[in-house]
């Protein structure tokens, strides 16, 4: 009969076997713990990525070649270097991460903790710089079911919205026409320096203008700055319904209209902005106003913090499957399953020394018959 024994190398084995099944038991003994807003999250994921072809498929149907090196998942959403309505150098890297129909679900993280509800007010500034970011706004604000009223300055930078028949009016429209989203912008600007294209060529500015036009969006054309600020918060106010406040203004990018400035643009917190009223500035734009009336404003910038704040991936080769990863949902232990392997274990190597101390309380009764002679 065999009797397990420290001294013994068949016990030695079976203890080291034991432990190694319960180990592999525990690590793959999980549950899954869903992050909050997870079906709303995978919805938007979801709609980001359906949306994303529709554009593609537009993109392609103005005979626009897709460029696999600069944009290597073909999502569409990625410009050229160079265009008439290019109104300055923009980060390619950003708009690659921005793609990520997952940063659709980050968006939504946002929005929901700016505490916004189903047919909430919302204005919105936005540019054609980064048209990632901006699908990622749209398929977080149609699923929550937001009210945004949208101004976009419609002059993108460089790897943008930034293809004259393929500005970002072009591609909310086919998004609208597609039924992915039910809203599109209301007004729209130049952009550029001073929001009045400045920089721009004529033909850029002309090209812009007509983009305007085809979309059938309102254009507000101050000739200073200061009064394009003023036409913004004009426009903004006759939109809303009476009775109705907006509950945050989102901004994304540096748009002049909308920041007052570049700098401003750097030193605001990318994020949800509360108490932004309290600070002044020296070249305001329409979110300082805005936040003078202790409006959340929720500041849309500084990508690369967003993707460490949500824990994004930066390498989207191939692209990430919409609706997985931490951002949904994350993997706990079994805290249950570890303390019963663990209790299992204990309790085989304290037989292994039961065993071996009966032996030796044997061996110890045993009487040498030498010794009795």
């Amino acid at each position: 009969m065999f009797r397990p024994s420290l001294k013994n190398n068949n016990s030695l084995i079976v203890l080291a076997l034991l432990s190694i099944l319960l180990f592999y038991i525990t690590q793959n003994s999980y549950r899954i713990i869903e992050a909050a807003w997870h079906n709303e999250k995978v919805i938007a994921a979801n709609r980001m990525d359906i949306a994303t072809k529709i554009i593609k498929d537009e993109v392609l149907s103005h005979g626009y070649e897709i460029d696999i090196i600069n944009d290597p998942n073909e999502t569409g959403l990625i410009g050229t270097n160079v265009s008439s309505i290019t109104t300055s150098r923009g980060t390619l890297s950003e708009r690659l991460t921005t793609t990520n129909p997952n940063f659709a679900a980050a968006m939504l993280d946002l929005l929901k903790k700016a505490n916004l509800e189903e047919g909430d007010f919302v204005a919105v500034g936005l540019t054609g710089a980064n048209p990632g970011a901006n699908l990622a706004l749209y398929s977080a604000m149609e699923t929550l079911k937001l009210n945004p009223i949208i101004i976009t300055s419609v002059g993108s930078a460089t790897y943008g919205a930034n293809r004259e028949m393929m500005t970002w009016l072009d591609m909310e429209r086919v998004l609208y026409e597609n039924e992915i989203i039910s809203f599109t912008s209301h007004y729209a600007t130049i952009g550029g320096t001073n929001d009045l294209g400045r920089g721009l060529p004529p033909e850029g500015r002309e090209n812009i203008v007509i983009a305007i036009e085809r979309n059938e969006v309102v254009l507000i054309g101050g000739e200073t700055l200061e009064e394009n600020v003023s036409l913004r918060l004009e426009a903004y106010d006759h939109i809303l319904p009476n009775g109705k406040r907006y509950k945050a203004f989102i901004n994304i990018g540096a748009g002049v209209g909308n920041v007052g400035s570049l700098v401003n643009a750097r030193i605001i917190s990318t994020g949800i902005n509360r108490r932004l009223g309290e600070r002044s500035f020296k070249e305001p734009g329409a979110m300082m106003h805005f936040a003078q009336q202790n409006i959340p404003i929720i500041h849309i910038y500084n990508i690369s913090k967003i993707v460490s704040d949500y824990k994004l991936p930066r390498n989207l080769i191939p692209m990430p499957t919409p609706g997985v990863g931490s951002l949904f949902s994350t993997k706990i232990n079994n805290i249950y399953v570890a303390i019963i392997c663990w209790v299992i274990l204990v309790a085989a190597i304290f037989i292994v020394i039961i065993f071996d101390r009966h032996d030796r309380k044997f061996m110890s009764n045993v009487i040498d018959p030498d010794e009795e002679l």
